[in-house]
C-alpha cells in the first residue's frame, strides 16, 4: 500500500475525499514521494502529513444547495487530530490562544 492510499483511506472514514492534485500537493509539502510505500519505518511521516492537513479541513464550510449537501464528521476528525497531536508530540493548531483579562483597577488608585 502507498502512503497516498493510507491517507485517502484514513480521511474516507470521516467522509472526506481528496482529489489527486490536493493529495499530491500534501505529499510534496511533507517530502513524501507519490509512489512511496507505507511501511513500519515511515508511519510517522504519513501521520505528520495528516496532522498538517486536518486544520485546513476543519476550516471548510458545510455545503448545502438544493437537495445536495456535503458534510463531514467535524467532531470525529477533531478527536482524531487531537490523538495525532498527542501521539506525535506536535502542537494542536486548533486551540486559539485567548488573551487574558486582568483586573488592573487596583493599580490605578
Amino acid at each position: 500500500m502507498l502512503i497516498a492510499d493510507y491517507i485517502k483511506s484514513k480521511l474516507s472514514k470521516f467522509n472526506i475525499t481528496l482529489d489527486d492534485n490536493e493529495l499530491e500537493g500534501l505529499l510534496l509539502k511533507n517530502s513524501i514521494a507519490p509512489d512511496e510505500v507505507y511501511e513500519a519505518s515511515n508511519t510517522q511521516k504519513a501521520d505528520i502529513a495528516l496532522h498538517s492537513y486536518i486544520p485546513e479541513l476543519l476550516a471548510l464550510p458545510d455545503i448545502s444547495e438544493g437537495g445536495f449537501s456535503i458534510k463531514f464528521d467535524r467532531q470525529g476528525i477533531l478527536a482524531y487530530y487531537k490523538i495525532l497531536c498527542s501521539d506525535l508530540g506536535l502542537e494542536d493548531k486548533t486551540i486559539s490562544k485567548q488573551p487574558k483579562i486582568r483586573n488592573m483597577s487596583r493599580r490605578l488608585w
